[in-house]
């Protein structure tokens, strides 16, 4: 019996070895967002598959403005990771203001990002002192080759942290764009994100390369990822979990507006955590214009020999929805016996 409960001892101690292991050695993952509704379900998604599937592990995520502004995003990003009972995660706020020229918010999701719901009571969560700009470099070097950079909000922080350390996107192990549109498809205006800080875009498309950058436009959502609004109200929505509930309230002002729901963020997100959903990419020669009737538009030349990203090029509908249907049920216990 005394050989039996050293063995059992050995045996636990090298499952928990192995768990710390993995645990240690899996990705790290930071989200640069503006705090609006698509941003919470792309926080909730991030959340999600950490916990129940072994995703990356979420080590901060920054703010910026953009569908509100910094002070109302930071306020937000408290009350998304209060939902999701994940106070734990590091709030390291970001650029008030675009580099050079600002442009209003478009209040899509509300005015205050998330659905003007009234009487909203949250914990609240105190900023790190880091900046985001400095701590997007710090974690590059503390965790490089590891780190992955989900950024679905005018890419301010991004290239403010390459133009004080060049070498920063070296250190990542890949950064997600969710921005920019495919003009040559016919899109009838530049893409929000892109447009709200387009030398922001710029600076980071002249240090782009594809083995690290992979740019997933708006304009490719509208085409591959075509879901109606009604499943997601439907479906996707009925789906009974706190958080889904929360993001259904989120999501109120906005869901209307529209027969087909073309959130940009949670597919952004959804692509970098799993790649599968991605039915072809093409290398392309990626930019943005700066000036004139055109500024804000980007370029893309998918025959050039010096192609800077990976972009997203089709993806499968029925493989995204199966992800978030999986990924929201996760904590239906019942789900998780199947």
């Amino acid at each position: 019996m005394f050989a039996d409960l050293i063995y059992f001892t050995v045996f636990v101690n090298l499952i928990l070895t192995i768990q710390c292991y993995i645990t240690s050695h899996r990705p790290k993952l930071v989200i640069d967002q503006d705090g609006g509704a698509d941003d919470a379900m792309a926080i909730f998604i991030a959340l999600l598959r950490e916990e129940y599937f072994n995703g990356p592990e979420l080590v901060a995520i920054t703010t910026t403005h953009g569908n509100v502004n910094e002070s109302q995003c930071f306020i937000n990003t408290q009350r998304i990771l209060d939902t999701a009972k994940r106070r734990d995660i590091p709030i390291h706020r970001g650029s008030e203001s675009a580099i050079i020229k600002d442009y209003p918010e478009d209040n899509f999701f509300g005015t205050d990002g998330l659905g003007d719901n009234k009487n909203v009571k949250y914990q609240a969560i105190r900023a790190e002192p880091s900046h985001a700009v400095f701590i997007l470099i710090e974690l590059s070097k503390k965790y490089e080759g590891e780190l992955i950079v989900v950024t679905i909000a005018p890419l301010t922080n991004i290239a403010l942290a390459l133009k004080i350390d060049p070498d920063f996107i070296n250190r990542l192990k890949h950064i997600y764009v969710g921005a920019g549109t495919i003009n040559d498809a016919g899109f009838p205006k530049p893409e929000f994100n892109a447009l709200l800080d387009v030398e922001a875009y710029y600076i980071l498309m002249q240090s782009a390369h594809p083995d690290k950058v992979t740019v997933l436009p708006f304009s490719r959502i509208k085409d591959s990822m075509n879901i109606t609004t009604d499943w997601r109200q439907n479906v996707l929505g009925k789906i009974n979990t706190d958080i889904m509930r929360a993001q259904n309230m989120f999501d109120q002002v906005a869901l209307p507006k529209n027969p087909r729901w073309h959130y940009l963020d949670p597919a952004v997100m959804s692509v970098a955590l799993n790649n599968g959903i991605v039915e072809s990419y093409k290398l392309s020669k990626n930019n943005i214009t700066l000036w004139g009737d055109k500024r804000g538009y980007n370029t893309n030349n998918f025959t050039s020999d010096q192609p800077n990203v990976n972009l997203v090029y089709a993806t499968s509908e029925n493989k995204y929805k199966n992800f978030l249907y999986e990924t929201f049920s996760a904590e239906i216990p019942e789900y998780n016996k199947n």
